[in-house]
């Protein structure tokens, strides 16, 4: 694979399908101009994203040679300099914030608070304790919220609390499955242990389905389907339960949630979820 391809991962562009929760959730997805600005988001904080991406294995290169996994990247392995990688990340970087602003102000504004908080994450979150799990968290919050003024709309208690509770769950997982692989590259690992991530992950599991059930039964656009809807949180507990079993199983899901495409049962309750949902709210 091409090592800049590598240093870009767009295959990490899927935590910002955030962006679509929006448009999804408030009944527009078929609003042309909408969509537009959706999917310009989208581009813009994924490029933003790659930028980071590169940025980052720059400022942990050394420790990444520690990694069982990570010393393959671009610039542990010798494969890409340090100044070339740098150059490509302010290119990435000045391409998504631009894209943005074709957008809107506030998506550029969203787009420079993932840039700068994905730095506080590098230098210092990511080396205390929780800290970590909580601040990383907070970039799909950002990611979620970029995509609400994309569609020039206005955010609501749900679209803040349920997505910032996934991302908590993809965190802990994320620990879980370094702490499995026995990574050794940074000293707060070593402070988590599988058990105390375990319960944590169930609590967190537990409280999305809680908040699941809160907002299907008290939002304005699912109320007049309501008992529909309400036969989602069998489907949508499935799909959670389904996703902490394999994470907790196999390192691979619970570090990089993207393997969960191989699970094809997963995928088709993850499916049958969304339909039920689209016809609820578009019907």
């Amino acid at each position: 694979m091409n090592p800049y391809i590598e240093l870009a991962r767009p295959w990490q562009w899927y935590k910002n399908l955030v962006v679509f929760l929006a448009i999804f959730f408030s009944g527009t997805l078929f609003n042309v101009d909408a969509l537009v600005g959706s999917v310009m988001a989208f581009l813009a904080l994924s490029l933003v994203s790659s930028g980071m991406y590169a940025l980052n294995d720059i400022i942990d290169a050394e420790k990444d040679k520690l990694h069982p996994k990570k010393k393959n990247r671009p610039i542990p392995s010798g494969r890409v300099s340090k100044k070339s990688a740098i150059i490509f990340s302010f290119f990435l970087l000045a391409t998504g914030f631009l894209i943005a602003l074709k957008v809107n102000p506030l998506v550029l504004l969203f787009a420079i608070a993932l840039f700068l908080n994905t730095l506080l994450y590098s230098f210092f979150f990511k080396h205390v304790p929780f800290a970590d799990i909580a601040d990383l968290s907070l970039n799909f919050l950002i990611r979620t919220l970029a995509g609400v003024y994309a569609i020039n709309a206005y955010p609501s208690y749900w679209i803040i609390v349920v997505p910032y509770f996934l991302a908590l769950l993809l965190a802990t997982f994320k620990r879980y499955g370094e702490i499995e692989r026995g990574s050794k590259g940074r000293k707060v690992i070593a402070f988590y242990s599988k058990e105390s991530l375990r319960s944590l992950a169930a609590g967190i599991t537990v409280g999305l389905l809680l908040l699941y059930l809160l907002y299907i039964q008290s939002s304005p656009i699912l109320k007049h389907r309501t008992i529909v809807t309400l036969t989602t949180l069998p489907i949508a507990a499935f799909v959670l339960f389904r996703w902490y079993g394999e994470a907790l199983s196999n390192p691979d899901m619970a570090e990089e949630a993207f393997h969960m495409v191989k699970d094809k049962v997963f995928l088709g309750g993850l499916l049958i979820w969304a339909l039920v949902l689209l016809w609820s709210i578009y019907s």
